[in-house]
């Protein structure tokens, strides 16, 4: 009798043991689970904030402030835009339909000149030009205004404006200095011009319809990325760079701002 005692009593502890080797795997399967989905909600929360990947980030609408640095940056299409990826095969003419307004429009909005089509990567397409050649991505109007004809240069945005009495002219992309070469802020003026110059640090490069402004920094036609890649001048595009030289004077300020 005690010998069936003792069995029973060893098979109840073997049992006990059994339940609570059970239990603690079913309580690591539910806590691993949990952290899994706690982990991928955090990852998608940190991701869908962001703009697509090479989106070249312009904000709808121009505000003659600058935005609140503490503010999350929210990226929006312009109106007359939509934003696509860019299919390997597709060229600026098939995307535009061979429209050369839609061309222009394309390469001044996404800062890029025709060497640097975004293949893969996303792009603002025009898609109705009525709203789309008239989207302006610099301040109108400038309350500080320097003088009768004043280049402003917004190296965060990318762009330049062309001022006459603090009203806007013209405006254009640019690509300033890349991060170990940044184009700095200031105020300046245009020292002189030379239709046809090439640099002399950096390998005989052209530098098409130049304005100096400060030492060795010029404003001139060079490649746009559509991004900062420059050794520190400001590049534009041909079109601009030409309409840049004729319209400036020797004398006339030149502002670099970063907001």
């Amino acid at each position: 009798m005690i010998e069936i005692l003792q069995v029973i009593q060893n098979l109840f502890l073997y049992m006990k043991r059994i339940l609570l080797y059970l239990f603690l795997v079913l309580f690591v399967l539910i806590h691993s689970g949990t952290v899994s989905a706690s982990e991928t909600e955090k990852k998608h929360s940190a991701t869908s904030d962001l703009p697509p990947s090479g989106s070249p980030g312009i904000s709808k609408g121009v505000s003659t402030s600058p935005a609140n640095s503490s503010e999350k940056s929210v990226l929006t299409v312009p109106d007359g835009f939509i934003m696509r990826r860019i299919k390997k095969g597709e060229s600026l003419s098939q995307v535009c339909e061979t429209d050369s307004s839609c061309m222009v429009v394309f390469m001044k909005v996404n800062r890029l000149d025709n060497r640097h089509f975004p293949i893969g990567r996303n792009a603002f397409v025009p898609v109705d030009l009525s709203k789309a050649m008239f989207y302006v991505p610099v301040p109108k109007t400038v309350v500080d205004s320097r003088g009768v004809r004043e280049i402003r240069i917004f190296l965060d945005r990318q762009y330049f404006g062309a001022y006459e009495n603090g009203q806007l002219v013209f405006w254009g992309p640019v690509s300033s200095g890349k991060k170990d070469k940044r184009t700095p802020p200031g105020k300046f003026f245009v020292n002189y011009k030379q239709r046809t110059r090439y640099s002399v640090k950096y390998e005989h490069a052209p530098m098409p319809f130049s304005l100096n402004y400060h030492n060795g920094y010029f404003i001139h036609q060079q490649s746009l990325p559509g991004y900062p890649a420059s050794h520190g001048c400001v590049r534009l595009l041909p079109m601009d760079a030409e309409r840049l030289f004729l319209w400036s004077h020797p004398g006339d300020p030149v502002t670099l701002v970063k907001e």
